[in-house]
C-alpha cells in the first residue's frame, strides 16, 4: 500500500477550514484500503497581532459591510451543514489565534492532538468559548484527556515554529484551508470530498500538479474570506 504524506495548514478563526478537515477525513476513510495517509497540522494565523472581536463585526470590515458578509455567512452555514456542523456567528470572535496553536504544539499524542484540534474548532465555532484565553483552552485539554497542564504556550521555540508553518505555507498558495500531498500537490480551500480523494490518489502516483478544473471551494487569508 502506498503512503501519501498530508500537510495541512489551517486557523480556528477560518470558517471554512472545519468544513474542509471534515471533507478531507471524509476522503481519507473513503480511501481506506488503498492508501495509508500520514497527517501532519500546521499552524496558520489569519488574524495575527488582532485582538479578539465580534465574528460578524469582522466580516462587516474585511468584506465591505454588513451585506457581503450576511451572503458569507449563509454560504458557510449552508456548507456547514452539509458536514454536520453549526456556525454560530451570533458567539464567534475573530483574532490572534496564537496560543490555541501553540497549545496544539505542545502535545506530543498525535490522536489526542487531533481531539484538541477538533474540540477547538467546536470551542470557538458552535458553543461560543472564549478560544483566546490560557484557561479556557487549557480546560478544553483536559477535557479530551491531556494531563500535562504545565505548558509554555508563550514559548520563543513554538513563536518560532508558527512562524516557519506560515512561511512555508505562502511559498504554496494564498490562504488556508492548505492541503500539500507529497510535497508535489496541493489543494487550496474547502474542495468536494472528490477532489480531496483525486489529490489522494494522484500524490500516490507521484502526479506533481494543482488540482484544477474544478469550482473553487470557500477558503480565507490574510484580507479576508472567499466561497
Amino acid at each position: 500500500m502506498k503512503t501519501v504524506n498530508v500537510e495541512v495548514w489551517s486557523d480556528f478563526v477560518c470558517p471554512w477550514c472545519w468544513i474542509a478537515k471534515k471533507r478531507f477525513e471524509k476522503a481519507v476513510v473513503s480511501l481506506a484500503g488503498q492508501v495509508q495517509v500520514v497527517v501532519s497540522h500546521l499552524a496558520y494565523r489569519r488574524a495575527k497581532d488582532v485582538l479578539p472581536m465580534d465574528y460578524k463585526t469582522a466580516l462587516q470590515q474585511k468584506l465591505g459591510g454588513a451585506a457581503a458578509a450576511d451572503r458569507m455567512m449563509e454560504a458557510v452555514s449552508a456548507n456547514g451543514l452539509m458536514e454536520g456542523l453549526v456556525y454560530n456567528f451570533d458567539a464567534m470572535r475573530f483574532g490572534d489565534t496564537t496560543k490555541a496553536h501553540a497549545l496544539l504544539k505542545n502535545i506530543g499524542d498525535p490522536l489526542l492532538a487531533q481531539r484538541l484540534m477538533e474540540r477547538l474548532y467546536k470551542a470557538g465555532t458552535t458553543d461560543g468559548l472564549d478560544i483566546f484565553d490560557r484557561d479556557v483552552l487549557i480546560s478544553l485539554a483536559k477535557e479530551v484527556g491531556v494531563t500535562d497542564t504545565s505548558f509554555d504556550l508563550e514559548s520563543a521555540r513554538i513563536a518560532a515554529e508558527i512562524q516557519r508553518d506560515e512561511s512555508r505555507a505562502s511559498r504554496i498558495a494564498n490562504g488556508v484551508p492548505l492541503f500539500l500531498f507529497n510535497d508535489s500537490v496541493f489543494v487550496s480551500g474547502a474542495r468536494d470530498v472528490s477532489v480531496f480523494e483525486r489529490a489522494i490518489l494522484d500524490a500516490a502516483r507521484e502526479a506533481p500538479e494543482e488540482i484544477t478544473g474544478v469550482a473553487e471551494g470557500g477558503s480565507c487569508g490574510i484580507d479576508g474570506c472567499s466561497y
